[in-house]
């Protein structure tokens, strides 16, 4: 059974190995997504807390994790505080993938934004990425806009909507 904690300041090291796990696959198919420095603590917590973050377990063995956050004017300008959560860095562990994982994470968003009164969980990802693109449409996700991030990331924004 997976269980979600939500992180503490401890586990920061947990974090950065998922996120190197994941960033470690991409580079080796080929799949560039992160930039290897984006991934440490350093960075991530310039724009992100701790507790934003939460962990994917399996019998203790932290497997998966990803922030989630109400407020991203980085990223999607129009939407208030509040309004919306946004899903980021959603990470799994190679050796877990294809288990339901990032399913579990997806859905205790969706849980998360109805407990606080929130009608919508919104994420981004590169528009080339066709498989992580159907994963979050069979999560109930719809491509609301597509654009170009930073004059370089061609970007696919996607939105749940209770």
């Amino acid at each position: 059974m997976i269980t979600i904690n939500q992180a503490m300041e401890t586990d920061i090291p947990i974090i950065e190995d998922i996120l190197l796990d994941v960033f470690n696959w991409l580079e080796s198919t080929g799949k560039h997504m992160w930039v290897h420095e984006r991934i440490k603590w350093d960075f991530l917590s310039t724009f992100l807390k701790i507790e934003e973050f939460y962990i994917a377990y399996i019998h203790n063995e932290p497997i998966g994790c990803m922030a989630l956050i109400d407020f991203d004017p980085l990223i999607w300008q129009d939407i208030n505080k509040g309004e919306s959560l946004f899903i980021h860095r959603l990470a799994v562990k190679r050796n877990h993938a294809g288990q339901g994982v990032s399913k579990v994470l997806i859905d205790y968003a969706k849980m998360q934004s109805i407990q606080r009164g929130i009608n919508a969980v919104r994420l981004d990802c590169w528009q080339d990425r066709e498989k992580l693109r159907a994963i979050y449409e069979r999560e109930g996700f719809v491509c609301v806009e597509e654009k170009v991030l930073f004059n370089h990331y061609h970007t696919a924004l996607y939105r749940w909507k209770i």
